[in-house]
């Protein structure tokens, strides 16, 4: 748990696809977030702590640090680029291309799968990339925590050098039912997971799922035994609920 100030001039202020301006701050080797909405920071930690549990290679995903910034609760996460690399989300590569909002030109496609494979197509001729296999793992996590932010530019690949490699996954805040704009906690965890409304190539978490596959395991017997040191929160119990239902799906083991 980490207790930093961070001064006016360390704030970076993107633009996206997400509900609003996030304002993020970048000092030193770490970016930090407050949470605004909710208890994004735990949720941050939480889902990125349960990718250690994973098959997933270290450097395929960001990890989280729960703490406070300047008083106020949050989380930060080390700077994962190296010298001379660049983030490119998946919305600005395809507004750098086209000069058009690709959430737009997605929305006017009829079905799910179509959507998915123009992605698909998109990145494999403007980057020369393979993206299926991280959609996959990006898909099945967000189905797991219940993710409701996946929009476009929470999607990017990396420029390194003169070719191009998928990010590691970043940005889980609006997960496990905090922040979530559908949540109504005058229901249940069962009632509320329900009304979860997934994206960004349709409502549901686990149509997309279904269509792209499974994307990674987990030793769920450690990860149940982790759960148990965590203090107890709202984030941890949606956590430990999700974990319990995809085991009985069968889709954990």
């Amino acid at each position: 748990m980490f207790h930093e100030k961070v001064e006016e001039e360390y704030i970076v202020t993107q633009m996206g696809t997400s509900e609003g301006t996030q304002i993020k701050y970048k000092k030193g080797d770490y970016w930090y977030k407050k949470d605004s909405r909710g208890k994004e920071g735990m949720a941050e930690y939480l889902v990125s702590k349960l990718l250690t549990f994973s098959d997933i290679e270290p450097a395929g995903y960001v990890l989280y640090e729960p703490g406070y910034i300047n008083d106020i609760p949050g989380c930060r996460s080390k700077n994962f680029l190296q010298e001379g690399e660049e983030l490119v989300t998946v919305y600005r590569l395809y507004y750098n291309e086209f000069g058009k909002d690709l959430s737009q030109v997605l929305a006017g496609l009829e079905f799910m799968e179509e959507r998915i494979e123009y992605v698909l197509r998109f990145i494999k001729q403007s980057c020369n990339l393979d993206m299926r296999d991280y959609l996959k793992r990006v898909i099945m996590l967000d189905m797991l925590v219940l993710n409701e932010d996946r929009h476009l530019n929470n999607l990017a690949v990396i420029f390194k050098e003169d070719h191009f490699i998928c990010a590691p996954i970043f940005d889980n805040g609006v997960s496990l039912l905090t922040a979530n704009q559908s949540v109504n906690w005058n229901f249940s965890i069962e009632e509320n997971v329900k009304r979860v409304i997934a994206r960004p190539f349709c409502g549901s978490h686990e149509k997309m799922y279904e269509y792209l596959g499974n994307g990674f395991s987990l030793d769920c017997q450690a990860v149940h035994k982790w759960l148990d040191t965590e203090l107890q929160s709202k984030e941890k119990e949606v956590l430990e609920y999700q974990l319990q239902r995809y085991e009985k799906k069968g889709i954990l083991m």
